[in-house]
């Protein structure tokens, strides 16, 4: 069968977390990252850059995580419009290296990144693109690597004290951890669409049109891990946004033909869960 791409201008559009105290991570999410609540119901917080919709992340409360190994998220990432957004990030953050779960510093060659971890462990990236006319692409892959963060020359770049995120960021990525790469090389490459862009030991990445990675998956947690469960703090889900309606409704169409269960929303998104029942909603923007 040919694979039929996905959506060329789809992207990432929110991450819902489940966590063990709002109250506590609210204290991290809106204190110290600087996120505003957009609404806030029983069971939910929805927060954004500005305090506006739409929003990026959602909270909900579930149990404290345990020792199992799952599938689930290894980060969601935070993508920042400029280079000095990040600068202001970093100096920020190292004003607060005491209190705050810092996991490292990366240059990505197409990206610079700072990693850091919320009150339940989660994975968070706080990143920054550099211009696609920068990135190398070798026939259809792009080249990323692992490299030392330019500390000194990013904090150079930094004009003033960090209160909130612009609000032109987004959510750029999510990264997975999943039980095997070929399986989830078949759902996101072939079922979904997702041009497979760059692979690395133990990791693909995948993306819609000329992105670096919309998902990255990876079995670093080994291949006999659980699967996802939203029992636990951790991912709930995230959202796939198709540009429209039409496009959105072509992807439906395709999934129900490879027999994935496709499940009806309220809000007029749809549910599906991948290989390791990772759950995805589908929306439109």
């Amino acid at each position: 069968m040919d694979v039929i791409p996905i959506d060329q201008n789809a992207k990432i559009g929110q991450v819902h977390l489940k966590v063990s105290d709002i109250n506590h991570s609210l204290k991290f999410y809106k204190s110290f990252l600087g996120l505003k609540i957009v609404k806030q119901t029983d069971h939910a917080v929805f927060l954004s850059p500005n305090g506006k919709m739409p929003y990026l992340v959602a909270l909900s409360t579930a149990k404290p995580p345990n020792s199992t190994q799952r599938a689930g998220l290894y980060h969601f990432a935070i993508l920042l419009p400029q280079r000095k957004d990040l600068a202001d990030f970093l100096s920020h953050l190292l004003k607060h290296k005491n209190t705050i779960k810092i996991d490292g510093f990366s240059d990505h060659l197409v990206s610079e990144a700072i990693y850091i971890r919320d009150p339940d462990n989660i994975g968070i990236e706080i990143y920054r693109d550099r211009i696609p006319s920068e990135w190398k692409w070798i026939e259809n892959q792009v080249v990323m690597s692992i490299e030392p963060l330019d500390m000194e020359g990013l904090l150079a770049e930094s004009t003033k004290s960090w209160n909130e995120f612009p609000s032109d960021t987004s959510i750029g990525h999510v990264h997975l951890h999943v039980s095997n790469l070929a399986k989830a090389k078949k759902f996101y490459s072939e079922v979904l669409g997702l041009s497979n862009t760059a692979s690395m030991k133990g990791a693909l990445f995948f993306a819609a049109g000329k992105y670096h990675h919309h998902i990255a998956t990876n079995t670093w947690l080994g291949e006999d891990i659980s699967q996802a469960s939203t029992d636990f703090a951790g991912l709930d889900f995230f959202t796939i946004q198709f540009s429209t309606r039409d496009k959105l409704e072509n992807m439906i169409k395709k999934l129900e033909s490879y027999k994935i269960l496709v499940t009806s929303l309220e809000d007029g998104s749809f549910s599906i869960f991948d290989e390791d029942k990772i759950s995805i909603h589908l929306t439109v923007k």
